[in-house]
Order: C-alpha cells, then structure tokens, then sequence
C-alpha cells in the first residue's frame, strides 16, 4: 500500500485510460497507493495444507464471512495452495464484501479500480471504498483520498481528499500522511478549518451509529 506523490506502483496505462502527465494530474502520484497488501488475519495459516484449502472452501460456501475473505485473499496473492486467480478471488471477495467485512470491502474496490478480475469500474470501486471508509477502515478512507486528490472516477475536490485523507491518517494509515500534506499545502486556511470541521462530524456520526 503506497500513497507516495513521488512513487508510482501501478504502472500509468493500468490506471489511466491515455497517458497522464503532472500538469493534468499533479498528483497522480498517489495513485499508486491503490494496490491492496495482503490482509492480516486473526488466524493465519502459514503454509496451508490442501485439505485446509478444502476446509475454507467448504466454510465459505456455507457463509462463513471470515472463510470468504481468507479465500478471496489467498486467490488474489496466489498462496497457501492455491494459484493466483483474479476471478475466483472477485467472487470470494464480493460475498465477505455483502455481508459487510469491511476488509474484503476495500480489496474489492481496489481490485475494481486496477481491472482486476474484470474491466476497471472506478464507479463500483468508490461503492466499496464507501462502504468500507464508512466502517472506519483506513485505507479504503486513503484510497477515497488520493480518488479526490486525483479526480480520477470522480471531480477532482482537494477539500474532499483532505477529508478522507485525514481520516486514514488519524485512523493509522502511516501512508496516508504524505498525500495528506501535500493535499494540505493547496488549501487555504479556511479550507482547511472547514476539512477538520468535516473530519470531526464524519468521526462522530461513525461513533453514535
């Protein structure tokens, strides 16, 4: 996961439709943020053995939420036996995704934007970064971000990428912080004042739901 300006992951034709440049796009750096780390798990399996790939399976297809991300994840990385396949890790992400695993919300909305497993859909992927950063979960809130930051699936607004990039980066999202400054230097102060003020409503409403 990186949200640095200055370095990009992702190469540009895989997130741009026609080569960008910093004049259009002045930060499109961040835009490389938006490849997803492999998720961390309160049981992880360090080298999972086929009959515990046939246990997940099983879990998973009787609608075990946990069990869905876990293969959503193992297919997207291509590990623990399995091989890598975007498909099959879209439609594992898709079911933890609707039962509301905020985890397997950000992944697929990242998987979305890159093209992951089917066309790029910036509109689908800003639906799961929503109800992901709307959970409180950091880095779909940063993916919102740079999104904003970028005007990419979405109006360019630095106000609103200040918004969510603030709150990945009070959330822990260590990332965040770069893009966030730099978002910060093209406000004014009273942008400013008013991006905090949306940062504290937005921190409260999520504490009293």
């Amino acid at each position: 996961m990186l949200r640095s300006l200055l370095l990009v992951a992702v190469p540009f034709t895989t997130l741009l439709a026609s080569e960008p440049t910093l004049d259009k796009y002045p930060f499109l750096g961040a835009m490389g943020h938006i490849q997803p780390e492999p998720i961390p798990f309160k049981a992880a399996i360090a080298a999972a053995e086929p009959s515990v790939v046939t246990q997940f399976k099983a879990a998973a297809e009787n609608g075990d939420r946990d069990a869905q991300l876990k293969l959503g994840t193992m297919y997207y990385w291509g590990q623990d036996g399995v091989a890598q396949d975007y498909n099959a890790a879209q439609i594992w992400l898709r079911r933890a995704s609707e039962q509301g695993d905020r985890d397997a919300q950000a992944k697929l909305g990242a998987m979305y934007f890159l093209g992951q497993g089917g066309p790029r859909n910036p509109e689908e992927s800003l639906k799961w970064f929503h109800r992901a950063a709307e959970q409180g979960e950091p880095y779909a809130q940063g993916c919102i971000g740079v999104m904003f930051a970028v005007g990419e699936g979405v109006p360019q607004d630095l106000l609103e990428a200040y918004v969510w990039l603030a709150q990945a980066k009070d959330g822990g999202d260590e990332e965040a912080l770069e893009p966030f400054q730099q978002v910060k230097l093209h406000l004014t102060p009273a942008q400013i004042q008013e991006g905090d003020r949306r940062v504290r409503a937005a921190v409260k409403k999520r504490a009293t739901n």
